[in-house]
């Protein structure tokens, strides 16, 4: 919107107007000023005429006159207000008058302070009220007949009826009393103006939304819509106005909504031949409702929505989140895997990943991915440990519509379809069933992936990390993992120390941890004494879980702390830790673990960090 001067008229009249025209001199500038010099009703009128031609931003008045102009108009009124500063000034005029008693005769009580102004006057004050004209004229009169050398204060009207009377009289307003006014009437002008312009932005951003909108008043009578509803009412957007909705278009009312005040739910509706969802809402403005707004959006449009929103879900959940700087620790041990993984990420090669559960193996292979090439490409990793045989294959190689009963319309594609230009992480290598292991074999030699019924092999570009906590040239030897498979997957190999072997990160690790539980469970203050608790009951611990045992651990004693900081004493850690004091009577972690929890596999899995599944194949097929 241009920039323009706001658009202000003053409604005074004899005294007061005269006041106000003297003042305006120094306003001139600042906007365009209209002195409605005319009786109210007159005046009234004239402004009503202004506002309609987009020419009022503002009115000045003074009293009862503020008051029914801004109960008239939607427009903004700056009031012209008595203080104390005008009564001390228009008493000082009238004693000079020589007046025997001064009488302030106003429609609204004064202060009480002014009464009090009485006993500091060397003449009678008599401060009177009226509620309507006549009672003041009678006043007036009365006191013209008594004989007394009265002077009245009050406003123009007052002081014109007065003088028709004969008495001297003071209007009861000072110049600094208009100045503040007419400021007032700019601020509010210039607000309004400021409040203008973001109207006329919404309006422009409203036009321009895809979803129809369409606004009514309490009559339902079309206020504002936008080009998407006038299409789709087939109607244009000015003949609509003011027009009631549920007579050009009965699916859409808003009736209800007017009558109740609330919200309705969305709702899906037929138009002509769209499907749309519909959102309907009232509308409130100062506390009160003014109307309702009802909205839409096209079925198809929001079903298109959807399957992208899937589609990106579906590339979020195959992506990197650990970088190799995420491997916590500055033991030897550690430093030597961090160069290592760097060498090998920056490679092409399949790298091989070989340590216990928990010490961090697929941490290790997506840092590994993203120190790679395929850095913007998908990550997918799967556990061959925790899916039954048929269930595994299905995941991995996908499959044809109609393979088996019970597939999916129009098949699916597998996990090594979706890493396509990325990384295929295979954890619990050691545990893929053998028919498995000769079609992941040919997926290494020939590149290419055929689903379960299917007869077309599907190409594809992707690097492949496998990882097991397994001797898998024992499992050679026994016959339970194919060489050729193991050759082809061990060409970067790299040992992933177990916890025990690199104690000195024990701190560095826990603080670290601490710090994720503590984002996770939504609290702050000092973790000091809590990894100082695991710490102390932790001497000579071999830590079967590793890391993932660790961080289980941390995580209940954080708990614990948070609701026992100032009266836990050690026998109490000692009681929330008892994995940290256990009495084995088997060099296997796992079997000590398992006996620690009386043959509870749950809770022993739960202790290990790993599932139930695969804690009952590592007991079958022995070893960690």
């Amino acid at each position: 919107m241009p920039s323009r001067k706001p658009q202000i008229a003053v409604v005074a009249t004899r005294g007061l107007a005269d006041l106000c025209r003297s003042q305006l001199t120094e306003y001139a500038h600042l906007a365009d000023w209209r002195l409605l010099d005319r009786p109210l009703e007159d005046a009234e009128q004239d402004a009503r005429s202004l506002w309609r031609a987009g020419l009022l931003d503002a009115l000045v008045a003074a009293g009862a006159n503020a008051q029914q102009l801004r109960e008239a108009l939607p427009v903004p009124v700056a009031t012209i207000q008595v203080n104390g500063f005008d009564v001390l000034l228009a008493l000082q005029q009238a004693q000079a008058m020589d007046a025997g008693r001064v009488v302030i005769l106003t429609r609204q009580q004064l202060a009480s302070e002014f009464a009090d102004l009485q006993p500091m006057l060397s003449l009678p004050l008599d401060i009177r009220t009226y509620q309507q004209d006549e009672a003041a004229r009678q006043l007036l009169r009365t006191l013209a007949h008594s004989g007394e050398r009265v002077v009245v204060v009050g406003s123009s009207l007052i002081v014109s009826w007065a003088m028709q009377e004969g008495l001297p009289g003071v209007i009861l307003y000072s110049a600094p009393s208009v100045r503040r006014a007419f400021d007032d009437a700019l601020e509010v002008a210039r607000i309004a103006h400021l409040e203008e312009i973001k109207r006329e932005r919404l309006d422009c951003i409203v036009q321009t939304l895809a979803e129809g909108v369409v606004a009514v008043d309490m009559e339902e009578r079309i206020e504002t819509l936008n080009p998407a509803m006038a299409h789709l009412l087939g109607v244009a957007e000015e003949w609509a106005t003011g027009r009631r909705l549920s007579e050009l278009c009965p699916p859409l009312s808003l009736q209800d909504v007017l009558r109740s005040g609330e919200a309705s739910r969305e709702r899906v509706e037929s138009v002509g031949q769209r499907t749309l969802v519909t959102h309907r809402l009232p509308l409130i403005e100062q506390g009160q409702q003014t109307g309702a707004v009802l909205t839409f959006q096209d079925a198809s449009s929001i079903q298109s929505a959807d399957r992208k929103l899937r589609t990106l879900s579906q590339r979020r959940q195959f992506r990197a989140r650990y970088r190799l700087d995420d491997l916590v620790g500055e033991s030897p041990a550690i430093q030597r895997v961090r160069e290592l993984a760097r060498l090998y990420g920056a490679s092409d090669a399949v790298v091989l990943l070989q340590g216990e559960s928990g010490t961090g193996k697929e941490l290790l292979a997506q840092g590994m991915h993203l120190h790679s090439a395929r850095r913007h490409a998908p990550f997918v990793a799967i556990n061959c440990a925790a899916f039954p045989d048929s269930l595994l294959e299905s995941e991995l190689f996908g499959f044809e519509e109609g393979a088996f009963t019970g597939s999916r319309k129009g098949g699916k594609a597998g996990l090594i379809e979706l890493a396509h230009t990325g990384t295929l992480f295979l954890d619990e290598i050691g545990d893929m069933p053998l028919p498995l292991q000769t079609r992941l074999l040919r997926v290494l030699q020939e590149r290419e992936v055929l689903r379960l019924g299917g007869v077309e092999p599907t190409p594809v570009d992707l690097r492949v990390m496998a990882a097991t906590h397994a001797d898998l040239r024992q499992r050679v030897a026994e016959g339970r993992f194919r060489a050729d498979l193991y050759y082809r997957l061990n060409i970067l190999a790299l040992n992933v120390p177990p916890l025990r072997e690199r104690l000195q990160d024990l701190p560095l690790l826990a603080q670290h941890l601490l710090a994720g539980l503590q984002a996770k469970l939504g609290q702050g203050g000092d973790t000091h004494p809590v990894w100082q608790a695991v710490l102390q009951h932790a001497q000579g611990y071999a830590w079967p879980g590793n890391v993932r045992e660790l961080e289980n651990l941390l995580e209940r004693a954080l708990v614990f702390h948070l609701g026992h900081a100032h009266t836990a004493t050690g026998a109490d850690w000692s009681s929330i830790l008892p994995e940290l004091h256990p009495t084995p009577t088997s060099t296997d972690p796992i079997e000590a673990t398992l006996a620690h929890h009386q043959g509870d596999l749950q809770a022993a899995a739960r202790a290990l960090g790993i599932s139930r599944t695969t804690l009952w194949r590592r007991r079958k097929g022995g070893g960690v």
